[in-house]
């Protein structure tokens, strides 16, 4: 399990200077495994979990300086790293010249990076529970950030779920001067986003297939074996047909879980994907019985709550399958929802109207997006025009808590009047159209890179999908091309129509998972009651009490959408408070 961590302090400070000494014993004595790939004045980078056979630390040529994590070609024509290549990392770099340093994470956020201080040290590291176990910090819940997340839970800003750790986001650069530091954005997607997008679906069509085929086979081309979960969706059947032909193709295994039950199973579609690639395809059926909550408990100690409950389910038989096959990587074709504009068709007739105003080809527009929402035609044009012509920009924020019925109403109320919790890339820029301000967003949220509990083990998990040419690509992307034909993921569909079974290019709904969700529920109730009604989000009243009894009883329908809020965000968050308090 790959980790880093990166002390910076000023030289000067006698008290950061003697503390950055004793870190760095802690780290070379006692504690095996760790390696110091660079030292400098004021500045220390170590890493450690290296895999056999990798690189994951390359040296910036005429510059005190280095990249930790994978590094790849060209991602653009921008100047500076990130405008130059791109990959998963975190940079390093002391400039001789000014004595600053300067920490840039990469603009997808793949790696994750935190920042903490310990007397006068900054630190920056991937996993806290290295800064834990060193005694760096003393932990306190930030309970303003834990209520915000409950209610939002697209959240992406610098705080944490922890007073002590911030984080840094995705394409921001931390620079240390003069002994404060300053945040600044070395990639801004909604400046890409504004950058000449393109208007012709053939183009996008043809950058579009181009682009993935070459993001997701060069995350391919770095791992012994591969795992790839494939769902019989469209966008992992898409990461399987470039997987398909690449040359020198590691060997590939595909794993698919099923629901038993009339919705849920969909078995046939990830069998015709590998029937068409030529790939062995392993099922497992996930069965209620086989799901323990309990562990929900044991999660690893982390900056912010996650969403655990896939982990339990999978990480079992992903971890064996794995060492069996002797693959060490395990993608997906997760984010492609996001990328490719699956939802909120809605938002981009608010977007045409905006670029290219009352034409006549708005009312085509509104009916494509019509089709995939199944709502009439008039209701698309109206929330446009009422989009454009409002007094207010737009925002997600205030749409936060719909469709929540165990959260506390003044919870929801207080998020929704708090602009801050938007993310800083739209604190200072232009007018964003609604719909590719939701696109920016639904890109913003950095996958998960550790196993949850820790698992040393554990297969590297990569998500190519969300590689930042194909970010870029997605951005500059009106979205109502995307919805172009009345179907969701409309250029992603045309791009690989000659390379996905037909059938799942056509697909135009996912496999339910409401009565699956309810079926783990009844076999957990007393312990997720147990937990939940006793537990800090109800003292802290964030939770409402008589809300979660309601929901937590047998007598309710079994395909509420309550169910898969109450088991992937508040058990989880709670299980990440009683963790971490």
């Amino acid at each position: 399990m790959y980790r880093y961590l990166i002390l910076a302090w000023t030289p000067a400070d006698g008290r950061a200077m003697a503390a950055a000494q004793r870190i760095r014993r802690g780290l070379s004595g006692v504690r095996t495994g760790w390696e110091e790939v660079l030292a400098s004045k004021g500045l220390s980078v170590f890493h450690s979990g290296v895999r056999p056979g990798t690189s994951e630390a390359t040296r910036l040529t005429g510059a005190a300086g280095v990249v930790l994590g994978k590094l790849f070609g060209t991602a653009g024509n921008g100047s500076g790293l990130a405008g130059r290549d791109w990959g998963r990392y975190v940079a390093v770099v002391r400039d001789a010249a000014t004595q600053e340093i300067s920490v840039l994470r990469d603009p997808t956020g793949a790696l994750p990076c935190f920042h903490a201080e310990c007397d006068g040290v900054n630190l920056f590291f991937s996993d806290l529970t290295t800064v834990l176990d060193l005694g760096l910090i003393r932990p306190s819940i930030n309970w303003r950030y834990v209520a915000a997340a409950v209610a939002y839970s697209a959240l992406q800003i610098r705080a944490t779920g922890l007073n002590e750790v911030t984080e840094v986001l995705a394409g921001e650069r931390v620079v240390l001067r003069e002994g404060s530091l300053q945040r600044s954005f070395a990639w801004h997607p909604v400046q890409i986003a504004q950058h000449a997008p393109f208007e012709d679906v053939g183009i996008a069509v043809m950058r579009l297939r181009e682009t993935t085929r070459e993001c997701v086979q060069a995350w391919a081309a770095s791992y012994r074996g591969l795992l790839h979960n494939l769902s019989g969706g469209l966008d992992s059947s898409i990461v399987l047909s470039c997987l398909q032909d690449m040359p020198r193709r590691p060997p590939l295994t595909c794993l698919h879980y099923f629901v038993a039950g009339r919705d849920e199973d969909e078995r046939r579609y990830a069998r015709l994907a590998a029937k068409r690639a030529g790939v062995e395809l392993i099922e497992r059926e996930l069965d209620p019985a086989n799901i323990p909550l309990e562990t929900v408990l044991k999660i690893r100690r982390s900056p912010k709550p996650w969403f655990y409950l896939h982990e339990i389910e999978r990480s079992e038989i992903e971890n064996r399958l794995a060492e069996e096959r002797g693959a060490t990587g395990l993608v997906s074709g997760a984010g492609g929802d996001s990328l490719f504009y699956q939802s909120r068709a809605d938002l981009a007739v608010a977007d045409y109207l905006e670029r290219h105003g009352l034409s006549p080809r708005l009312f085509g527009v509104a009916l494509n997006a019509a089709r995939i929402a199944h709502a009439s035609v008039w209701a698309m044009l109206r929330g446009a025009l009422r989009s454009r012509f409002a007094r207010r920009r737009w925002n997600p924020v205030r749409e936060a808590g719909e469709h929540r019925t165990v959260i506390n109403p003044a919870v929801i109320e207080a998020v929704r009047a708090d602009d801050t919790l938007l993310h800083p890339w739209f604190t200072s820029v232009e007018r964003l159209p609604p719909g590719k301000l939701w696109h920016v967003i639904s890109l913003s949220l950095a996958p998960a890179f550790y196993d949850s509990f820790g698992r040393e083990e554990a297969p590297e998990r990569t998500l190519p999908l969300l590689s930042q040419p194909l970010i870029e690509l997605a951005l500059r992307t009106p979205t109502w091309l995307s919805t172009a034909g009345g179907q969701d993921r409309s250029i992603a569909r045309r791009a690989f129509s000659g390379d996905v079974p037909a059938e799942i290019v056509r697909r135009r709904a996912k496999g339910a998972i409401d009565h699956y969700s309810r079926r783990i529920l009844d076999r957990n109730l007393e312990f997720v009651r147990e937990t939940l009604l006793e537990g800090l989000l109800v003292r802290e009243g964030i939770l409402d009490r008589h809300g979660l009894e309601r929901q937590l009883s047998r007598e309710r329908s079994p395909a509420d959408f309550e169910y898969n809020e109450i088991l992937n965000q508040h058990l989880c968050t709670e299980a990440w408070l009683r963790r971490m308090s």
